[in-house]
């Protein structure tokens, strides 16, 4: 019989709405440890709503969120930083504009006190993610779009964390890095146990390298959305 994972994640009735629309109806989700869990839905239908609240980000006030949400069993407040690790589809905004790459890179690490870990680990996800001769001393400005994704996901991966949250992480990327990088990720999911939930649109590299595939759906023809 197989052995039974642990459930890492509940997300119990989660709603969430403002007084002119309602972004998520009722999602029930349980993820287990060592998933690849792929994201799919149309463009408005949740997706990267469902990763914010996971993630506990800030909302507006007026807004309502309704439902239980657990991570191995406690509120995201609870449970350390570096634990839970997302990386989004824009990592502008992920970057401060007036530090180096290199400065932005380093800080988590500096955070956790585990500044002996970062050149070890640098030179382990440098070259997996193709960033070999990348000039890190410069502003994010100086760098491309899917540049900056692969290193906001290379912060991520810096922390060692349990969760990956990926928000379209790698669609700036061309097909064979992209599929790279992926085969990296999936990579770490099977040696690691690392659980990776990956919002996309991209079907078939979800059915390629996920364990399971939940979708998002459009309720009515209105922007309310739900998981099958």
């Amino acid at each position: 019989m197989p052995e039974k994972k642990e459930t890492i994640i509940v997300m119990e009735e989660v709603s969430l709405s403002s007084s002119q629309r309602t972004y998520l109806s009722e999602v029930n989700l349980q993820v287990e440890a060592g998933e690849f869990l792929g994201i799919l839905g149309r463009s408005g239908s949740g997706k990267s709503t469902l990763l914010r609240l996971l993630l506990d980000l800030p909302i507006p006030s007026s807004w309502k969120k309704t439902g239980n949400i657990r991570i191995f069993g406690k509120s995201k407040k609870e449970i350390p930083a570096r634990w839970i690790q997302p990386v989004f589809q824009d990592p502008v905004l992920g970057f401060n504009p007036i530090w180096t790459l290199e400065k932005s890179l380093r800080e988590p690490l500096q955070l956790f006190k585990e500044e002996n870990l970062y050149e070890p680990l640098l030179e382990n996800w440098i070259p997996i993610l193709g960033l070999e001769g990348k000039d890190r001393n410069r502003l994010p400005s100086f760098f491309s779009g899917g540049e900056l994704q692969r290193f906001s996901l290379l912060r991520a991966l810096l922390c060692s964390p349990k969760i990956l949250c990926l928000d379209e992480a790698t669609s700036a990327l061309d097909p064979i890095l992209n599929h790279q990088v992926l085969q990296a990720l999936f990579d770490l999911n099977k040696k690691e146990g690392v659980t990776i939930l990956w919002v996309t649109h991209n079907i078939k590299s979800a059915n390629k390298f996920c364990s399971r595939i939940v979708e998002m759906e459009e309720l009515n023809s209105t922007p309310t959305a739900t998981l099958n």
